[in-house]
């Protein structure tokens, strides 16, 4: 389990040089099966995508907010940013769902094949061996995501108390027009607070 001492000493790692559009051009892949036009990425086709990625990865911005119609590669923005945080800058991430359905769902069917199919990703999960090469128990599962230097978290926003003693570096919240308060609270609001450890947070709404 990441502690505040590794989140506070992982934010002086070097920054990227790349850009957000830059990494996705270079290193993603859209694997075949989850998009009508799989093969390389090429930001040239689908250039308003291209100022988000950048901002939600550039030195300044906090937040990053979009509102857009449906199929205009909202996923696969979310996709190049949470890959450019793992292969670039690695940090602790969390990807917030309307249910928790929705997170394994996206976990299963985006992120796994994701991994799998980009060249800048491949190998980076950490899948249960231990130093001598032993198998162990994978500490990858659908829900968390571990890498090098991070993981992934995912959590669906009816579902809350997954977010507790858990600091996040970059916030990735989908459909955010779907959430609904809890009894722990809103779990937008939760979501942010376990990012004020970090000087340099990012936090990109959909």
């Amino acid at each position: 389990m990441t502690t505040y001492t590794d989140a506070f000493l992982s934010s002086f790692k070097p920054r990227s040089k790349l850009t957000g559009s830059q990494w996705a051009d270079k290193y993603r892949y859209v694997a075949p099966g989850t998009s009508p036009e799989p093969g390389e990425w090429r930001t040239s086709r689908v250039p308003y995508l291209r100022e988000p990625m950048d901002s939600a990865t550039d030195k300044h911005t906090e937040f990053v907010v979009m509102m857009t119609s449906s199929q205009i590669g909202k996923s696969e923005i979310l996709l190049n940013i949470m890959g450019f945080y793992v292969d670039q800058e690695p940090a602790p991430q969390l990807m917030l769902q309307p249910t928790l359905e929705a997170a394994e769902s996206f976990s299963k069917e985006r992120i796994d094949p994701t991994f799998r199919y980009s060249p800048g990703l491949k190998d980076k999960l950490e899948e249960g061996k231990d130093g001598r090469g032993s198998a162990r128990k994978s500490s990858t599962t659908i829900r968390m995501k571990h890498y090098p230097g991070g993981y992934i978290a995912m959590v669906g926003a009816n579902s809350p108390a997954g977010l507790a003693s858990r600091p996040i570096r970059v916030l990735l919240a989908d459909e955010v027009d779907r959430y609904q308060a809890t009894k722990e609270g809103d779990p937008l609001k939760l979501a942010i607070q376990r990012t004020t450890n970090f000087y340099n947070r990012k936090i990109i709404m959909v």
